[in-house]
């Protein structure tokens, strides 16, 4: 068996999207979990998404030739992020996944950067397995909502726009302990859909849709105000955000609103890691 690392290139993105869909179907259909990839369509733009933006890097796995595999790392902003991780299913448990880890780790590092954050399916004891033996933490479990709309338009939300990139990077920093402004700009860049919460004249609030998007708020209840805005405005798979059980009282609020619980994950890190202090919703990664 020869494994090599290579680049992701945009040329490969059609094989990556379908192994992507096909590696988490497998994982879900095996543990009756609703699916967060339901066909190759949604692969494709999460892959076609990480491949191309430049503050992203990403290699593919190849087994003899064959493209059975590939991970990322997202360094826009000075905590990264890993994923997506995939493999074939139908060549798993050959130490791919492991050297694709690796590879994250090793490039992490290479960039000099001191904090490195993922979310585990729980379900997966394996990759749990595998990311602690790397040197990843475990931080904290967060269940991944299903958000409800609200019985009413709520006035003081609004779509968010690339002004708003001041208001997220203060808001972001406060919740977060470091600014997302700049990956906050390529979901931008990249018409991902996201609102903004303004009471008397201030931002207070914003969130990003699909599980790569995240938010930041002054309280609580601004974040669920958000996200049942989300719901209202946008088809149910998009309308699921990653809410952390270390805060107290917002999963219970979050359960109190209507929101339903998927499933769990948990949230692990390498290096340094400083705790997020203030209301907010990570993204799949961070």
């Amino acid at each position: 068996m020869a494994l090599e690392l290579v680049p992701a290139t945009e040329e490969e993105i059609p094989t990556l999207s379908r192994i992507c869909h096909e590696a988490f179907s497998a994982l879900h259909d095996r543990c009756g979990i609703d699916r967060d990839i339901p066909d190759a369509s949604v692969g494709e733009m999460i892959i076609g998404q990480v491949v191309k933006r430049p503050d992203y890097t990403g290699v593919m796995a190849l087994l003899d030739g064959k493209i059975v595999g590939s991970n990322f790392l997202c360094h826009a902003d000075e905590v990264a992020g890993v994923g997506p991780i995939t493999v074939d299913p139908t060549v798993q448990s050959r130490g791919i996944g492991r050297a694709l880890m690796q590879w994250a780790v090793d490039e992490a590092r290479r960039q000099g950067i001191r904090q490195t954050r993922l979310f585990q399916e729980t379900i997966n004891i394996t990759s749990l397995s595998l990311y602690t033996s790397l040197g990843f933490d475990w931080r904290d479990s967060a269940a991944l909502m299903q958000a409800t709309p609200a019985a009413e338009a709520d006035p003081t939300i609004r779509p968010l726009e690339s002004g708003d990139l001041p208001a997220i990077a203060a808001l972001s920093r406060s919740s977060y302990g470091f600014s997302r402004e700049k990956d906050a700009a390529q979901l931008i860049q990249w018409q991902v859909p996201g609102f903004v919460r303004v009471r008397d004249g201030r931002t207070v609030g914003y969130l990003f849709a699909t599980l790569f998007g995240h938010a930041g708020a002054e309280t609580d209840e601004d974040l669920l105000a958000l996200s049942s805005a989300l719901a209202g405005a946008l088809p149910p798979p998009l309308a699921k955000y990653i809410c952390p059980m270390g805060r107290p009282g917002i999963y219970r609020k979050a359960l109190a609103a209507g929101h339903r619980t998927c499933k769990v994950l948990s949230y692990m890190s390498l290096g340094e890691y400083v705790a997020p202090q203030g209301p907010h919703l990570p993204s799949i990664q961070c």
